[in-house]
């Protein structure tokens, strides 16, 4: 999607073509529309899609789920891309990977509806499969995945993997994801996807988390979302408000 070293975009979670248009205008690398826990779904992204390619920004699409008729129709409405969530094994990394591909190479019904209607016709060809890694089910099986034909890159979900291996202090999920154990797994899926050279990807919630991230490999990140930054831009008003108050009070 770019030549940088690292790359950077939101998830989109406002069902909204403005709201995409919006962040389509800015120096972003990509887009990522979040029908897992996001207000969109399959039957609303298409208006998103178009306003994006109007400044010619990357969307990638989270599906709900490992469904391959969920993958079928993300690639179908135009996605770059495609982030799968809860891959636990090799197993069900290649369900994912079949979906993407048309045979005799995967499973994926040809519908010439929407751009490149071909891609995917070649492995190798077509938009990205990114498979989160985010249970420790998923972690141990990480090796096995990411050798997985079809499978370009290995997605980071920190709080889920946090979570699954009991990483969380106190309830607080933003401790968890820089917690040693947390890191540690980080570091073994980042093994992972050298040793067979793969993308590795993930979600990134603060600058020195996003740092960190890159210390271990991760180059395709994906940074809050649109609501997280519509609520720092107000934030940010109502603080200088406050304080150009205080100046004119004295």
């Amino acid at each position: 999607m770019t030549e940088r070293a690292v790359t950077t975009g939101p998830w989109v979670t406002f069902s909204d073509p403005h709201a995409v248009e919006a962040l389509a205008k800015l120096d972003l690398d990509h887009l990522v529309i979040d029908c897992q826990h996001g207000t969109a779904d399959l039957g609303t992204v298409l208006p998103m899609l178009r306003a994006a390619a109007l400044h010619g920004m990357p969307v990638l699409i989270r599906v709900p789920a490992n469904e391959p008729w969920q993958i079928m129709r993300a690639l179908d409405l135009g996605a770059a891309g495609v982030i799968v969530p809860m891959v636990n094994t090799a197993a069900e990394a290649a369900t994912a990977a079949s979906a993407m591909l048309y045979p005799p190479h995967g499973e994926r019904s040809y519908g010439p509806i929407r751009p490149s209607p071909g891609a995917g016709i070649t492995p190798g060809d077509g938009p990205l499969l990114l498979v989160m890694i985010e249970t420790a089910r998923g972690l141990a099986d990480v090796d096995a995945i990411a050798a997985t034909p079809g499978v370009d890159g290995l997605f980071i979900g920190p709080i889920d993997l946090a979570l699954g291996i009991g990483a969380v202090p106190d309830g607080k999920v933003l401790k968890g994801i820089g917690a040693d154990a947390t890191l540690a797994a980080v570091d073994t899926i980042a093994a992972a996807a050298r040793a067979h050279d793969k993308i590795l990807s993930g979600a990134v919630f603060t600058p020195d988390h996003a740092r960190a991230m890159t210390r271990a490999g991760v180059r395709l990140q994906v940074y809050g979302s649109d609501g997280q930054w519509l609520a720092a831009g107000a934030k940010a008003a109502r603080t200088l408000t406050d304080e150009l108050t205080a100046e004119a009070e004295k």
